[in-house]
Protein backbone atom coordinates (compact mmCIF):
# COMPACT_ATOMS: atom_id res chain seq x y z
CA UNK A 1 0.00 0.00 0.00
CA UNK A 2 2.85 2.82 0.88
CA UNK A 3 4.81 1.88 -2.07
CA UNK A 4 1.42 2.24 -4.27
CA UNK A 5 0.80 5.62 -2.67
CA UNK A 6 4.35 6.91 -2.62
CA UNK A 7 4.49 5.85 -6.45
CA UNK A 8 1.51 8.20 -6.89
CA UNK A 9 3.18 10.99 -5.02
CA UNK A 10 6.44 10.63 -7.89
CA UNK A 11 4.02 10.43 -10.73
CA UNK A 12 2.18 13.82 -9.98
CA UNK A 13 4.56 15.64 -8.59
CA UNK A 14 7.08 15.31 -11.93
CA UNK A 15 3.56 15.59 -13.79
CA UNK A 16 3.32 18.84 -12.13
CA UNK A 17 7.21 19.58 -13.58
CA UNK A 18 6.84 18.48 -16.75
CA UNK A 19 3.55 20.96 -17.35
CA UNK A 20 5.95 23.89 -17.66
CA UNK A 21 8.74 22.26 -19.69
CA UNK A 22 7.66 23.12 -23.20
CA UNK A 23 6.89 26.60 -22.39
CA UNK A 24 8.47 27.75 -19.30
CA UNK A 25 10.94 30.39 -21.44
CA UNK A 26 7.42 31.51 -23.68
CA UNK A 27 5.74 31.63 -19.83
CA UNK A 28 8.93 33.95 -18.72
CA UNK A 29 8.28 36.35 -22.11
CA UNK A 30 4.88 36.73 -21.78
CA UNK A 31 5.01 37.56 -18.03
CA UNK A 32 7.19 41.08 -18.43
CA UNK A 33 10.49 38.94 -19.28
CA UNK A 34 12.92 39.79 -22.39
CA UNK A 35 15.22 37.52 -24.06
CA UNK A 36 18.10 38.89 -22.33
CA UNK A 37 16.83 38.48 -18.57
CA UNK A 38 15.26 34.89 -19.54
CA UNK A 39 19.01 33.91 -19.13
CA UNK A 40 19.38 36.17 -15.89
CA UNK A 41 16.04 34.47 -14.44
CA UNK A 42 17.52 31.08 -14.79
CA UNK A 43 20.63 31.76 -13.14
CA UNK A 44 18.91 33.00 -10.33
CA UNK A 45 17.32 29.44 -10.29
CA UNK A 46 20.55 27.82 -10.78
CA UNK A 47 22.00 29.74 -8.03
CA UNK A 48 19.34 28.80 -5.66
CA UNK A 49 18.90 25.14 -5.85
CA UNK A 50 23.60 25.17 -6.08
CA UNK A 51 23.24 27.17 -2.41
CA UNK A 52 20.65 25.26 -0.42
CA UNK A 53 20.50 21.94 -2.07
CA UNK A 54 23.33 20.43 0.42
CA UNK A 55 21.68 22.62 3.78
CA UNK A 56 18.12 20.92 2.81
CA UNK A 57 19.28 18.00 2.54
CA UNK A 58 21.23 18.24 5.92
CA UNK A 59 18.20 19.40 7.26
CA UNK A 60 15.71 16.24 5.79
CA UNK A 61 18.19 14.07 7.40
CA UNK A 62 17.93 16.09 11.14
CA UNK A 63 14.34 17.17 11.57
CA UNK A 64 12.54 14.50 9.09
CA UNK A 65 11.79 13.67 5.30
CA UNK A 66 8.46 14.36 4.87
CA UNK A 67 8.39 17.80 6.57
CA UNK A 68 10.79 19.46 4.39
CA UNK A 69 9.51 17.55 1.56
CA UNK A 70 6.01 18.79 2.43
CA UNK A 71 7.79 22.46 2.89
CA UNK A 72 9.01 22.17 -0.88
CA UNK A 73 5.47 21.68 -1.88
CA UNK A 74 4.50 24.62 0.24
CA UNK A 75 7.12 27.42 -1.27
CA UNK A 76 6.24 25.71 -4.62
CA UNK A 77 2.97 27.03 -4.56
CA UNK A 78 3.74 30.27 -3.45
CA UNK A 79 6.47 30.43 -5.81
CA UNK A 80 4.11 29.27 -9.07
CA UNK A 81 1.42 32.01 -7.24
CA UNK A 82 3.75 34.71 -7.40
CA UNK A 83 4.22 34.13 -11.37
CA UNK A 84 1.01 33.80 -12.01
CA UNK A 85 -0.60 36.71 -10.74
CA UNK A 86 2.44 38.85 -10.84
CA UNK A 87 3.88 40.35 -13.89
CA UNK A 88 7.20 41.90 -14.32
CA UNK A 89 10.92 41.33 -13.67
CA UNK A 90 10.59 41.72 -9.98
CA UNK A 91 7.53 39.04 -9.68
CA UNK A 92 9.31 36.67 -11.72
CA UNK A 93 12.91 36.52 -9.43
CA UNK A 94 10.57 36.44 -6.26
CA UNK A 95 8.76 33.62 -8.06
CA UNK A 96 11.88 31.84 -9.14
CA UNK A 97 14.14 32.04 -5.99
CA UNK A 98 10.83 30.38 -4.07
CA UNK A 99 10.97 27.96 -7.48
CA UNK A 100 14.25 27.08 -6.79
CA UNK A 101 13.81 26.82 -3.22
CA UNK A 102 11.63 24.07 -3.90
CA UNK A 103 13.34 22.56 -6.15
CA UNK A 104 16.58 22.45 -3.38
CA UNK A 105 14.08 21.48 -0.57
CA UNK A 106 12.36 18.55 -2.79
CA UNK A 107 15.85 16.87 -3.89
CA UNK A 108 17.01 14.03 -1.51
CA UNK A 109 13.77 14.24 0.76
CA UNK A 110 11.31 11.88 -0.65
CA UNK A 111 13.62 9.60 -2.69
CA UNK A 112 15.27 9.17 0.67
CA UNK A 113 12.01 8.74 2.47
CA UNK A 114 10.87 6.15 -0.27
CA UNK A 115 14.54 4.12 -0.60
CA UNK A 116 14.68 3.92 3.18
CA UNK A 117 10.86 2.35 3.07
CA UNK A 118 11.23 -0.27 0.23
CA UNK A 119 14.32 -1.25 1.82
CA UNK A 120 12.99 -1.91 5.28
CA UNK A 121 10.17 -3.86 3.27
CA UNK A 122 11.76 -5.48 0.73
CA UNK A 123 15.60 -5.49 1.53
CA UNK A 124 18.71 -4.28 0.14
CA UNK A 125 18.64 -7.05 -2.83
CA UNK A 126 15.50 -5.49 -4.71
CA UNK A 127 17.26 -2.26 -3.98
CA UNK A 128 17.34 -2.15 -7.81
CA UNK A 129 13.68 -1.96 -8.32
CA UNK A 130 12.60 1.05 -6.50
CA UNK A 131 15.63 2.64 -8.39
CA UNK A 132 13.91 1.85 -11.62
CA UNK A 133 10.35 2.65 -10.38
CA UNK A 134 11.67 6.08 -9.64
CA UNK A 135 13.08 6.47 -12.91
CA UNK A 136 10.56 5.46 -14.88
CA UNK A 137 7.78 7.34 -12.68
CA UNK A 138 9.76 10.57 -13.10
CA UNK A 139 10.23 10.07 -16.82
CA UNK A 140 6.65 9.10 -17.42
CA UNK A 141 4.99 12.07 -15.19
CA UNK A 142 7.59 14.93 -17.24
CA UNK A 143 6.88 13.24 -20.56
CA UNK A 144 2.93 13.14 -19.85
CA UNK A 145 3.45 16.39 -18.64
CA UNK A 146 5.39 18.20 -21.22
CA UNK A 147 2.79 16.77 -23.42
CA UNK A 148 -0.29 18.19 -21.65
CA UNK A 149 1.85 21.97 -21.33
CA UNK A 150 2.11 21.86 -25.17
CA UNK A 151 -1.92 21.14 -25.42
CA UNK A 152 -3.32 23.43 -22.32
CA UNK A 153 -1.81 26.77 -23.98
CA UNK A 154 -4.41 26.21 -26.88
CA UNK A 155 -7.30 25.88 -24.24
CA UNK A 156 -6.56 28.78 -22.36
CA UNK A 157 -6.25 30.69 -26.24
CA UNK A 158 -9.86 29.30 -27.11
CA UNK A 159 -11.69 28.59 -24.45
CA UNK A 160 -10.95 31.08 -21.31
CA UNK A 161 -11.21 34.15 -21.62
CA UNK A 162 -9.33 36.95 -19.94
CA UNK A 163 -6.21 34.48 -18.84
CA UNK A 164 -3.07 34.40 -19.97
CA UNK A 165 -1.72 32.48 -22.88
CA UNK A 166 0.33 30.57 -20.25
CA UNK A 167 -1.41 31.01 -17.01
CA UNK A 168 -3.65 27.85 -17.34
CA UNK A 169 -0.55 25.59 -16.96
CA UNK A 170 0.54 27.34 -13.78
CA UNK A 171 -3.09 26.82 -12.77
CA UNK A 172 -3.18 23.02 -13.64
CA UNK A 173 0.01 22.76 -11.57
CA UNK A 174 -0.59 24.64 -8.84
CA UNK A 175 -3.77 22.70 -8.31
CA UNK A 176 -1.69 19.44 -9.06
CA UNK A 177 0.73 20.53 -6.39
CA UNK A 178 -2.08 20.90 -3.67
CA UNK A 179 -3.24 17.30 -4.25
CA UNK A 180 0.75 15.83 -3.81
CA UNK A 181 0.55 18.07 -0.55
CA UNK A 182 -3.00 17.07 0.70
CA UNK A 183 -1.65 13.03 0.02
CA UNK A 184 1.44 13.85 1.68
CA UNK A 185 0.36 15.44 4.63
CA UNK A 186 -2.27 12.56 5.11
CA UNK A 187 -0.74 9.61 4.23
CA UNK A 188 2.95 9.81 4.76
CA UNK A 189 4.62 8.09 8.04
CA UNK A 190 7.98 8.46 8.96
CA UNK A 191 6.66 6.38 11.75
CA UNK A 192 8.56 3.15 11.09
CA UNK A 193 11.99 1.68 12.65
CA UNK A 194 14.20 2.85 10.12
CA UNK A 195 12.57 6.62 9.67
CA UNK A 196 13.01 7.09 13.53
CA UNK A 197 15.35 10.29 13.68
CA UNK A 198 18.23 9.77 16.22
CA UNK A 199 18.79 13.09 18.86
CA UNK A 200 21.91 14.22 17.13
CA UNK A 201 22.95 17.54 16.51
CA UNK A 202 23.34 19.43 13.12
CA UNK A 203 26.81 20.13 13.94
CA UNK A 204 27.46 16.02 14.51
CA UNK A 205 25.14 15.34 11.60
CA UNK A 206 27.30 17.07 9.36
CA UNK A 207 30.63 15.59 10.89
CA UNK A 208 29.56 12.14 10.84
CA UNK A 209 28.18 12.55 7.07
CA UNK A 210 31.49 13.78 5.76
CA UNK A 211 33.63 11.19 7.65
CA UNK A 212 31.43 8.41 5.97
CA UNK A 213 31.81 10.15 2.32
CA UNK A 214 35.42 10.63 2.36
CA UNK A 215 35.92 7.54 3.81
CA UNK A 216 33.63 5.52 1.15
CA UNK A 217 35.81 5.29 -2.42
CA UNK A 218 32.71 4.12 -4.23
CA UNK A 219 31.14 7.25 -3.03
CA UNK A 220 33.36 9.78 -4.00
CA UNK A 221 33.30 7.71 -7.63
CA UNK A 222 29.93 8.26 -8.31
CA UNK A 223 30.29 11.85 -7.01
CA UNK A 224 33.02 12.30 -9.81
CA UNK A 225 30.74 10.55 -12.84
CA UNK A 226 27.32 12.77 -11.46
CA UNK A 227 29.46 15.93 -12.06
CA UNK A 228 30.43 14.54 -15.50
CA UNK A 229 26.87 13.78 -16.05
CA UNK A 230 26.24 17.40 -15.15
CA UNK A 231 28.54 18.43 -17.66
CA UNK A 232 27.59 16.76 -20.75
CA UNK A 233 24.04 16.76 -20.45
CA UNK A 234 24.09 20.82 -20.22
CA UNK A 235 26.19 20.22 -23.52
CA UNK A 236 23.66 18.40 -25.62
CA UNK A 237 20.94 20.47 -24.15
CA UNK A 238 21.77 23.50 -24.81
CA UNK A 239 23.02 22.64 -28.62
CA UNK A 240 20.66 20.07 -29.90
CA UNK A 241 18.35 21.94 -31.52
CA UNK A 242 20.79 24.80 -33.10
CA UNK A 243 22.74 21.05 -34.47
CA UNK A 244 19.58 19.21 -35.40
CA UNK A 245 18.28 22.32 -37.12
CA UNK A 246 21.18 23.02 -39.12
CA UNK A 247 21.09 19.17 -40.87
CA UNK A 248 17.43 19.87 -42.14
CA UNK A 249 16.93 21.37 -45.66
CA UNK A 250 14.35 23.29 -44.67
CA UNK A 251 12.18 24.62 -41.76
CA UNK A 252 9.04 23.10 -42.36
CA UNK A 253 10.82 20.24 -40.89
CA UNK A 254 10.67 21.53 -37.53
CA UNK A 255 8.11 19.27 -36.27
CA UNK A 256 10.65 16.72 -35.46
CA UNK A 257 11.76 18.57 -32.45
CA UNK A 258 8.66 17.52 -30.70
CA UNK A 259 9.63 14.18 -31.82
CA UNK A 260 13.11 14.36 -30.17
CA UNK A 261 11.93 15.37 -27.41
CA UNK A 262 9.32 12.47 -26.90
CA UNK A 263 11.85 10.45 -28.12
CA UNK A 264 14.42 10.89 -25.33
CA UNK A 265 11.49 10.43 -22.71
CA UNK A 266 10.25 7.62 -23.98
CA UNK A 267 14.42 5.74 -24.56
CA UNK A 268 14.96 7.16 -21.32
CA UNK A 269 12.19 4.83 -19.30
CA UNK A 270 13.02 1.99 -22.24
CA UNK A 271 16.37 2.24 -21.06
CA UNK A 272 15.41 1.85 -17.23
CA UNK A 273 13.30 -1.37 -17.45
CA UNK A 274 15.83 -2.86 -20.01
CA UNK A 275 18.61 -2.42 -17.24
CA UNK A 276 16.24 -3.98 -14.23
CA UNK A 277 15.50 -7.21 -16.79
CA UNK A 278 19.23 -7.72 -17.30
CA UNK A 279 20.06 -7.78 -13.28
CA UNK A 280 17.60 -9.69 -12.87
CA UNK A 281 18.21 -12.32 -15.23
CA UNK A 282 21.85 -12.31 -15.61
CA UNK A 283 22.69 -10.99 -11.80
CA UNK A 284 25.62 -8.73 -13.41
CA UNK A 285 27.98 -7.00 -10.87
CA UNK A 286 26.32 -3.61 -10.49
CA UNK A 287 29.93 -1.98 -11.11
CA UNK A 288 31.03 -3.48 -13.84
CA UNK A 289 27.79 -2.91 -15.54
CA UNK A 290 27.81 0.48 -14.88
CA UNK A 291 31.32 1.35 -16.37
CA UNK A 292 30.43 -0.61 -19.45
CA UNK A 293 27.21 1.20 -19.72
CA UNK A 294 28.70 4.68 -19.40
CA UNK A 295 31.50 3.47 -22.20
CA UNK A 296 28.48 2.75 -24.24
CA UNK A 297 27.24 6.06 -24.19
CA UNK A 298 30.46 7.91 -24.50
CA UNK A 299 30.33 6.01 -27.91
CA UNK A 300 26.61 6.88 -28.79
CA UNK A 301 27.71 10.44 -28.20
CA UNK A 302 30.68 10.28 -30.19
CA UNK A 303 28.63 8.94 -33.32
CA UNK A 304 25.58 11.15 -32.42
CA UNK A 305 28.20 14.48 -33.13
CA UNK A 306 29.51 12.55 -36.55
CA UNK A 307 26.36 12.44 -38.10
CA UNK A 308 25.30 14.69 -40.95
CA UNK A 309 21.79 13.64 -41.49
CA UNK A 310 18.85 14.28 -39.67
CA UNK A 311 17.17 11.09 -39.40
CA UNK A 312 20.68 9.00 -38.19
CA UNK A 313 21.31 12.06 -35.82
CA UNK A 314 17.87 10.93 -34.22
CA UNK A 315 18.56 7.24 -34.13
CA UNK A 316 21.84 8.32 -31.84
CA UNK A 317 20.79 10.78 -30.09
CA UNK A 318 18.10 8.74 -28.60
CA UNK A 319 20.68 6.05 -27.83
CA UNK A 320 22.35 8.60 -25.63
CA UNK A 321 19.19 8.62 -23.36
CA UNK A 322 18.74 4.81 -23.79
CA UNK A 323 21.85 4.56 -22.11
CA UNK A 324 21.81 7.19 -20.20
CA UNK A 325 18.81 5.80 -18.69
CA UNK A 326 20.33 2.30 -18.44
CA UNK A 327 23.21 3.37 -16.63
CA UNK A 328 21.58 5.04 -14.09
CA UNK A 329 19.74 2.26 -12.76
CA UNK A 330 22.70 0.72 -11.63
CA UNK A 331 24.46 3.93 -10.41
CA UNK A 332 21.38 4.76 -8.09
CA UNK A 333 21.94 1.31 -6.80
CA UNK A 334 25.68 0.94 -6.05
CA UNK A 335 25.13 4.71 -4.21
CA UNK A 336 21.97 3.86 -2.20
CA UNK A 337 23.54 0.71 -1.16
CA UNK A 338 26.77 2.53 0.48
CA UNK A 339 24.63 4.93 2.33
CA UNK A 340 23.06 4.26 5.75
CA UNK A 341 19.67 5.55 6.30
CA UNK A 342 20.31 8.60 8.60
CA UNK A 343 22.26 10.02 6.33
CA UNK A 344 20.47 9.37 2.62
CA UNK A 345 18.76 12.29 2.12
CA UNK A 346 22.11 14.52 3.07
CA UNK A 347 24.16 12.23 0.09
CA UNK A 348 21.64 12.22 -2.21
CA UNK A 349 21.29 16.10 -1.83
CA UNK A 350 24.97 16.23 -2.51
CA UNK A 351 24.74 13.54 -5.52
CA UNK A 352 22.27 16.53 -6.68
CA UNK A 353 24.41 19.43 -6.18
CA UNK A 354 27.58 17.67 -7.69
CA UNK A 355 25.20 17.18 -11.12
CA UNK A 356 23.92 20.78 -10.89
CA UNK A 357 27.82 22.04 -10.50
CA UNK A 358 28.75 19.42 -13.64
CA UNK A 359 26.18 21.35 -15.43
CA UNK A 360 27.45 25.24 -14.40
CA UNK A 361 31.02 24.45 -14.79
CA UNK A 362 30.05 23.17 -18.06
CA UNK A 363 28.10 26.52 -19.30
CA UNK A 364 30.67 28.88 -18.02
CA UNK A 365 33.52 26.44 -20.45
CA UNK A 366 31.07 26.06 -23.22
CA UNK A 367 30.08 30.13 -23.21
CA UNK A 368 34.02 30.21 -23.94
CA UNK A 369 34.75 27.89 -26.42
CA UNK A 370 31.60 27.32 -28.49
CA UNK A 371 32.61 31.04 -30.21
CA UNK A 372 36.14 29.23 -31.43
CA UNK A 373 34.65 25.24 -31.96
CA UNK A 374 31.70 24.04 -33.77
CA UNK A 375 28.84 22.07 -31.74
CA UNK A 376 30.39 18.39 -32.62
CA UNK A 377 33.23 19.34 -31.60
CA UNK A 378 32.25 20.25 -28.22
CA UNK A 379 30.58 17.14 -27.80
CA UNK A 380 33.52 15.20 -28.53
CA UNK A 381 34.96 16.69 -25.08
CA UNK A 382 31.94 16.25 -23.09
CA UNK A 383 32.62 12.65 -24.34
CA UNK A 384 36.14 13.02 -23.41
CA UNK A 385 35.41 14.54 -19.99
CA UNK A 386 32.93 11.01 -19.39
CA UNK A 387 35.44 9.12 -20.50
CA UNK A 388 38.59 10.35 -18.16
CA UNK A 389 35.75 9.81 -15.42
CA UNK A 390 35.62 6.21 -16.37
CA UNK A 391 39.40 5.70 -16.34
CA UNK A 392 39.38 7.34 -12.85
CA UNK A 393 36.16 5.33 -11.44
CA UNK A 394 37.50 1.60 -12.93
CA UNK A 395 40.65 1.96 -11.51
CA UNK A 396 38.98 2.54 -8.24
CA UNK A 397 35.80 0.04 -9.08
CA UNK A 398 38.89 -2.44 -9.39
CA UNK A 399 41.04 -2.06 -6.80
CA UNK A 400 37.34 -2.14 -4.41
CA UNK A 401 36.97 -5.51 -6.02
CA UNK A 402 40.23 -7.08 -5.06
CA UNK A 403 39.72 -6.14 -1.75
CA UNK A 404 36.43 -7.43 -1.48
CA UNK A 405 38.18 -10.98 -2.48
CA UNK A 406 40.71 -10.79 -0.31
CA UNK A 407 38.56 -10.02 2.42
CA UNK A 408 36.27 -13.30 1.42
CA UNK A 409 39.20 -15.57 1.92
CA UNK A 410 41.13 -13.80 4.94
Amino acid sequence: MRVKLYSLIVFLRSLSTGLLVPVLSLLLIDKGASLSNISIIMGIYSLTVVVLELPTGILADVIGRKKIFCLSLIVALFGYSVILIGQGMIFLCIGIIFYGTSRALSSGSFDALFIDSYIETFGKDKLHKITVRLSVLDSLGLSLGALTGGVLPKFSQNLIVDIGTFDLNLVAEILLIIIVLLLSVVFISENSKSEIKKNISLKNHIKDSSLIVIKNRTIKCIFISAFATGFFLLTIETYWQPHFTSLLPDNSMYWLLGIISFLYFASSIFGSIISEKIIERYNLDFKKMYLILRTMLVSSLIVAALQLNAYSFIVFYTLIYLFLGMSNIPENVILNSEIPGNIRASVLSVNSLVLQMGGLTGSLINSFIINYISIPVLWMIAAGVIFITILIISKNFIFDRHREVQNRYE
